[in-house]
């Protein structure tokens, strides 16, 4: 539904914010903006119909390359509410030039983002996992880390099986009949490998960012994965916290686990 102008003041101001198209080049730019300042609108009236309607802020900008302060306000609606993230720096973007696509920024973990993987990034109650996921044994491999691995945490790295060996399905059995949180380690290991499938976990700073159009059911979709997002960044919290009390015996608990979920020869 597009957003309705409310009012015979509001036609007139819309008028008023008219602008001189003299080339088609401009004349394409505008339609584009204008599209731009439709959509957010019209996400503001769906998502948000209430806040929508009883607003004052102007649906029009002083200028076509700029946000309205009506579509200020829906980013921060969307902050306020977390219906999806909206980051401090996006925000502060959105106040100089427009957003033509909402930014999918990556919320998981940074350690596979960093030039040279500096491994420091991670605490040592994620950096003792490494070897149980692909990227990271893939990094202590590269880079030579197993010896340093060793002395690090006392784990001989021939009694950890690699990831290809392992048989997950039954890996993730083992853990569900677990204790919490072992429930939850499996979930951990993907959150640290960027294997989650959700979108805001599994992109670091090394990828491309991604972006999506200004659409409802991209919002619908975002949110829903949002949502999920923060149940596993809750859940990796918490079993991080449970390695942090005991280190040596909480993971030799999950490697037990881990090298029993072996593949059929």
């Amino acid at each position: 539904m597009p957003a309705t102008i409310l009012s015979v003041s509001q036609a007139i101001a819309g008028l008023r914010h008219s602008y001189p198209v003299t080339k088609p080049i401009e004349a394409i730019e505008f339609l584009q903006q204008t599209l731009n300042s439709i959509q957010i609108l019209n996400l503001y009236q769906h998502f948000f119909p209430t806040e929508f309607t009883t607003s004052t802020s102007s649906i029009y900008s002083d200028s076509p390359d700029i946000h309205s302060p009506r579509e200020l306000e829906f980013f921060s609606r969307l902050d306020e509410t977390e219906l999806i993230p909206i980051s401090p720096w996006q925000l502060e973007i959105a106040q100089e030039e427009r957003l033509d696509e909402l930014l999918i920024e990556p919320w998981g973990l940074d350690w596979f983002s960093y030039e040279d993987y500096d491994i420091e990034s991670l605490a040592p109650e994620w950096q003792i996992l490494l070897p149980l996921t692909s990227k990271g044994l893939d990094w202590l491999t590269e880079n030579d880390a197993q010896d340093w691995y060793e002395e690090e945490f006392n784990v001989l790295f021939s009694h950890v099986l690699p990831p290809d060996s392992i048989n997950y399905l039954q890996f993730q059995e083992l853990c569900s009949l677990a204790d919490f949180p072992i429930k939850s380690v499996p979930i951990v290991l993907s959150f640290l490998n960027y294997s989650t499938g959700n979108i805001w976990l599994d992109g670091c700073a090394q990828d491309e960012y991604q972006f999506r159009e200004w659409t409802v059911e991209n919002l619908i979709s975002l949110s829903a994965q949002w949502q999920s997002a923060k149940e596993v960044i809750t859940q990796a919290q918490q079993v991080i916290d449970w390695l942090a009390t005991d280190r040596p015996r909480r993971f030799q608990q999950i490697l037990e686990l881990w090298n029993k979920s072996t593949l059929s020869i």
